[in-house]
């Protein structure tokens, strides 16, 4: 499983993938020796990948008690919305700017195919790789500014754990399908107002499901 990239780049984006999806639960401890043992390698490279999403944020380290995966608070949960609202207002002027109707239909045609998913744990999946494909591929990346990225990189992976805090999948579908339609229509000012009600809906899921589920 571990052979193609540096170990401890592996080790990383294994441990990022089970924080952001929590299978590592909010607050739960990182046992390092079990997870040498379950991955058959020394505990060094999974030291280093910790230190690595230290950095981003999603661990933290408590002197002489360990490390734990990060438990984001409501007003964590309500500032990173902000931030993403920020980021994803000044992207989706560039959509206008760089307009690229192939793209666009691109994201349309995945989404009307995702819409017709009956199958209500594939529809919350869809949902999910659909948000990180539409608001930071997107909204955000594809717009190549650089000091927006560099900006967005430092919060990024707390930002994609936001997406998995939500969970109306059918009322996101539908909200990303209006967006969509006023970007095709170039309407600069109806998307930008249904993109902030779309996130003000989200972040009150997410507020809500960090105090019921993760408080």
């Amino acid at each position: 499983m571990l052979d193609k990239k540096r170990l401890t780049d592996q080790v990383y984006d294994y441990l990022k993938k089970m924080i952001i999806e929590f299978s590592l639960k909010p607050g739960e401890k990182i046992e390092i020796k079990k997870l040498s043992q379950d991955l058959s390698i020394s505990p060094t490279p999974i030291r280093e990948a910790i230190h690595k999403l230290i950095e981003q944020g999603l661990v933290v380290s408590k002197p002489y008690t360990g490390y734990f995966v990060v438990r984001l608070t409501p007003r964590d949960v309500e500032e990173l919305f902000d931030l993403r609202k920020a980021f994803e207002f000044l992207g989706l002027e560039y959509v206008f700017q760089n307009f690229d109707s192939e793209k666009i239909e691109e994201l349309s045609d995945r989404l009307k195919n995702l819409m017709k998913e009956n199958d209500e744990q594939k529809l919350i999946d869809g949902v999910r790789e659909f948000d990180e494909k539409f608001h930071i591929d997107f909204l955000i990346e594809s717009s190549k500014n650089k000091w927006l990225m560099k900006l967005a990189n430092g919060v990024i992976d707390l930002i994609r754990m936001t997406m998995h805090l939500t969970i109306n999948p059918r009322t996101a579908c539908k909200e990303h399908e209006e967006i969509i339609e006023a970007i095709k229509n170039m309407d600069r000012k109806k998307a930008k107002k249904l993109l902030d009600l779309h996130l003000e809906r989200a972040k009150e899921d997410a507020i809500e499901y960090v105090k019921t589920q993760l408080g």
